[in-house]
């Protein structure tokens, strides 16, 4: 939102988005042999520490009138390199903190974790800036990572025991990609992963332009899209975890996908004009509430996603190759940032509704591919 109050732009609200995720393409391939070396708690501090600095910079900046759109772009790429490395190595500590067998469960507990900032962070967020404006929400931000920082400290650290081979980063950076295309269950993992950040996922940073060009809305119903996403991942876990016994991870993982997808695409075709006009004579009055629902509906295929995303591959990779397992994750993540470019050109070009409609669109098709073509990826794991 501030992007956008700032610029008046679609495309460098885009831009944004994928300064932030561009530093995934270089720092997933070190990620992994790093957190090897130096252990993971000892990176994930080191990396909220610099997200720590960026926040407490951007407030000082926005408080002292000085903020330009620079300085966010700026902010977004040392943001994203310092989650890149933060990502890796929470998820690689998981089997070190609960076990294999209860991998599963710790994911669901995360992401019910994940879902309540996804729910409230939104609402919070644009109600926010509606009050206090951008500094309100920075200052927020800044005091709850501070908190996290500080939790992270408590945390209990599993003994590191380094490599012991003479390998250097490029070997082990490649003996891992080596490894990870060899097994298709976390080839199927990694492809629609790609799939969904570049083609899906970007949805999140048109939210601003359908909420304020497309739907006439304001920032505080802008919290409200942002949170019915999360609200109906609330609803999702609870299928997850109904489901996670009678199909295979693989399948949930993939049928997750696709729902999002799909009601994404629904979010795109009842946000735009005809239909709501041909449905009822107030366009924003229809289009508003049918959007909340279908992104509800998106929220329940996220959840799918979210679990098994980190699940699949931490139970299909050998322990040697965990954390550089998780960094060719943040690598297909890192696909992100191009998905952002595109979908801010298209709708640059041709409009938000249609440019989330044709991302989608194509999300599906190459979801339902990579089912049929990797049937290591559809069965059961141990």
């Amino acid at each position: 939102w501030l992007v956008l109050e700032l610029t008046d732009s679609v495309w460098q609200v885009g831009l944004v988005g994928f300064f932030r995720s561009v530093p995934l393409l270089i720092t997933g391939f070190v990620a992994g042999p790093m957190a090897d070396r130096f252990g993971r708690i000892r990176l994930i501090l080191l990396s909220q520490s610099l997200s720590l600095i960026v926040i407490g910079v951007i407030t000082v900046l926005i408080w002292m009138d000085a903020i330009t759109y620079w300085h966010l772009v700026v902010g977004a790429a040392v943001f994203g390199t310092s989650w890149s490395f933060s990502w890796t190595a929470r998820r690689a500590l998981i089997p070190d903190l609960v076990g294999k067998n209860r991998i599963v469960d710790a994911m669901l507990l995360e992401s019910f974790t994940q879902n309540i900032s996804r729910v409230a962070g939104p609402f919070a967020s644009g109600t926010l800036i509606a009050v206090l404006g951008a500094l309100g929400c920075y200052v927020a931000l800044l005091i709850i990572s501070i908190v996290s920082f500080l939790i992270m400290l408590l945390v209990h650290r599993p003994v590191h025991v380094p490599p012991i081979g003479k390998e250097t980063p490029w070997q082990l950076m490649t003996e891992g990609v080596r490894y990870v295309t060899k097994n298709q269950a976390i080839m199927g993992d990694l492809l629609i992963t790609v799939a969904m950040n570049f083609l899906t996922f970007p949805f999140q940073t048109l939210l601003p332009v359908f909420a304020r060009d497309i739907l006439h809305e304001g920032p505080f119903e802008l919290g409200l899209l942002g949170a019915c996403n999360g609200i109906g991942a609330f609803f999702g876990l609870l299928i997850v975890n109904k489901v996670r016994h009678n199909f295979s991870r693989g399948w949930i993982f993939a049928i997750g996908s696709i729902c999002q997808s799909v009601a994404l695409l629904g979010f795109a075709i009842v946000s735009t004009f005809p239909l709501s006009y041909a449905l009822a004579d107030s366009t924003v009055k229809l289009a508003f509430p049918l959007g909340l629902l279908t992104l509800v509906i998106a929220g329940l295929g996220q959840s799918a996603f979210g679990v098994m995303q980190s699940a699949i591959v931490l139970l299909a990779a050998r322990d040697d190759m965990r954390d550089r397992a998780m960094g060719t994750v943040v690598l297909a993540i890192g696909t992100g940032p191009f998905g952002r470019l595109q979908i801010g050109a298209l709708a640059e070009s041709f409009g938000a509704p249609l440019a989330l409609g044709l991302q989608t669109s194509v999300a599906i098709v190459a979801i339902i591919g990579v089912l049929i073509a990797l049937p290591g990826f559809r069965a059961r794991l141990k």
